[in-house]
């Protein structure tokens, strides 16, 4: 069996897995850190931990606690993106540049250090909201992009800088590559185009020649010792890996614990190949993790008493979540008049 931890708050990547693959998966158990914590009970299994940016320190801690009384329990227990090792945006970065695989340079706003080299782009450490600004290419503009943010209300803790590394190909269009790691498999997504820097599959451009190229690199998985290697010093097991290339090097944007899947239910367009062959690549790493072992008992933990009190176990369901977001929409409005 296998426990996939996620926060409340952004449950629905697991959801949409389980809905349009469920059926063809090793038995997998997705809950919520709020539902762990609040019960100090987590079933026997493999774990994987995911959504870190979605917890603070005292979350984090508890879920430590989670991976140790597991190994307890049983040594050998399989524990993807163990807490007290997986590294998130900000240490990823660094710990791949510091190590020479990877030239993406990122610095901490808040502390007042600044980039070595332009351009940089501006965003939160945390999440997957993306660049909060355009191309920064001097120090004025970095200065200015400062100041315009403090002036937005936007505050620069946990805010970074990150180097921009790649370039546009042959046809004037940048590259952002996916790919999922699942305990030792590397499996390719997709490749997104766009003539603008910042890729988004909304904007992405495709046609039959490029659907075939992107095909041949899902079957043929190119970069996966460099993706393997990466991420085994950042000590993650699981997640989507998001590069580029630049000059044939990989140049690794970030790696997100808690990934979307392709809908593995369409059927009627020109990459349901592409989809199959994902879907059958990540039936079989998922059953690679899988103990074997079918399990109802369920282990017990608890957080270090100094911080027992501050573990948020709050509960949110999809109404009082919906509730909430039209209550914030209707105070920006009444804002902005």
């Amino acid at each position: 069996m296998i426990t996939y931890f996620v926060h409340a708050l952004n449950r629905n990547p697991a959801r949409k897995l389980m809905a349009s693959a469920g059926r063809h998966l090793p038995f997998l158990r997705v809950i919520t850190y709020q539902e762990a914590f609040r019960r100090l009970s987590f079933p026997a299994g493999t774990l994987i931990f995911s959504d870190f940016e979605f917890l603070d320190g005292f979350g984090m801690t508890a879920a430590a606690a989670i991976a140790q009384a597991a190994r307890r329990a049983d040594p050998h227990t399989r524990i993807l993106n163990d807490p007290c090792a997986a590294c998130e945006r900000y240490a990823l970065l660094r710990r791949l540049n510091r190590a020479g695989l990877n030239p993406v340079e990122v610095t901490r706003l808040e502390g007042g250090d600044r980039p070595s080299r332009y351009p940089v782009f501006l965003r939160l450490e945390d999440g997957c909201l993306g660049a909060e600004t355009g191309l920064i290419r001097s120090e004025d503009d970095f200065d200015a992009a400062l100041q315009a943010m403090r002036a937005a209300g936007r505050p620069l803790k946990r805010r970074i800088a990150v180097s921009f590394e790649t370039a546009a190909d042959s046809d004037g269009l940048f590259r952002k590559y996916g790919a999922f790691r699942i305990g030792d498999a590397i499996i390719p997504q997709h490749i997104l185009r766009s003539s603008e820097w910042v890729v988004k599959s909304s904007i992405s451009r495709s046609s039959p020649e490029f659907s075939a190229e992107e095909l041949a690199f899902v079957r043929d998985n190119p970069h996966r010792d460099a993706l393997l290697k990466a991420t085994d010093l950042a000590g993650l097991q699981f997640g989507r890996i998001d590069y580029g290339l630049h000059e044939g090097r990989v140049v690794i944007f970030e790696v997100n614990p808690n990934p979307t899947f392709p809908n593995f239910g369409k059927t009627s367009d020109t990459r349901s190949e592409r989809r199959d062959l994902i879907l059958s690549r990540v039936v079989a790493a998922m059953r690679a993790i899988d103990d074997g072992k079918a399990r109802s008992s369920r282990l017990q933990f608890v957080p270090p008493a100094e911080i027992s009190r501050y573990v948020q176990i709050d509960r949110w369901n999809g109404m009082s979540r919906r509730l909430w977001d039209l209550r914030a929409m209707l105070r920006r409005k009444e804002d902005q008049r």
